[in-house]
This record gives structure tokens, sequence and C-alpha cells, in this order.
């Protein structure tokens, strides 16, 4: 999984629009639809991250990184994490009536996977594979410790 792009936010209400700048940057290289999509995504899954995530001191920031793979690429939103031990990735159904939690349930239309998982400290990590038969980023060179996890 090469190369990353990632940008640390300050968690706010423009976290969102600096996200989906950021990744259209990123993917100008990449199918139209693909950053079409991606974009969605982000958005997704940075208001979910500012809105469910609980805030307070050295909470204030969250991370967005991007990848590819053969066939994919990767974005993954890195926040603080919560109070909760084990990560939660519940998405709706898209004909749900409940007024909260469609946005996985898109996230999880627009990918060919996606979860969540628990890194160190505590931090979540929520990410989206979503399907790029051409190569997304130009090649650059992997900083050292940069490897995706599982």
């Amino acid at each position: 999984m090469t190369p990353w792009r990632d940008a640390t936010l300050r968690r706010s209400e423009e976290a969102a629009r600096q996200a989906r700048q950021a990744v259209n940057a990123w993917l100008t290289h990449s199918a139209a639809s693909v950053r079409f999509d991606m974009l969605q995504v982000v958005s997704e899954l940075v208001s979910n991250a500012i809105k469910h995530v609980p805030a307070g001191p050295q909470r204030d920031w969250l991370q967005v990184r991007l990848g590819v793979g053969a066939g994919f690429v990767r974005l993954e939103v890195i926040d603080p994490g919560t109070p909760e031990p084990q990560p939660c990735f519940a998405p709706l159904r898209m004909s749900s009536l409940e007024v909260s939690g469609r946005g996985l349930g898109i996230v999880a239309a627009l990918s060919v996977r996606c979860g969540t998982h628990l890194v160190d400290h505590g931090h979540r990590v929520v990410w989206a594979d979503l399907a790029d038969a051409r190569r997304a980023l130009p090649a650059v060179r992997e900083p050292a410790g940069r490897a995706l996890s599982p």
C-alpha cells in the first residue's frame, strides 16, 4: 500500500471542507468518479469524527490519510478515540428512517471494503477502500514506518 498522503486537521466546523480540499488535490490523477465518491466518503467520515468523538485537551485534531493499493484507493480518518473499548462501524440501510447514521451507509455503499480499528493510545482509524483501476497518486517515496494497519 503506497504512497501515502496525509494531513492533520484541527477539529472544527471547517475540517470536512479542508479534508475535501486535500483529498481533491491528492486525487488529481484519479478517475473523476473515484474523486467524487472519495469526496463524499471523506465528508462523512470527518463529520462523524467531529460529531461523535468527545472533545477535550489534546483531542482537538484528526488526521486524514490516503493511499493506493492494487486497484483501490484507501482513505483513513484517524481520531483521538472514544471511551468505548471496541470500535463500532454499523452502517444503517439506505432506506432507514433513522435521523442519524446514514453517513456510514453511504460510505459502505460507495466502497468495496470499509471498517474501523484501534491503534496506539486508543486512537481510532475508520477506513474505506474505493475501487480504482488506475494509479490514483503519483509515485512518491514512502516514509519509513508508514505501513498500513490491517
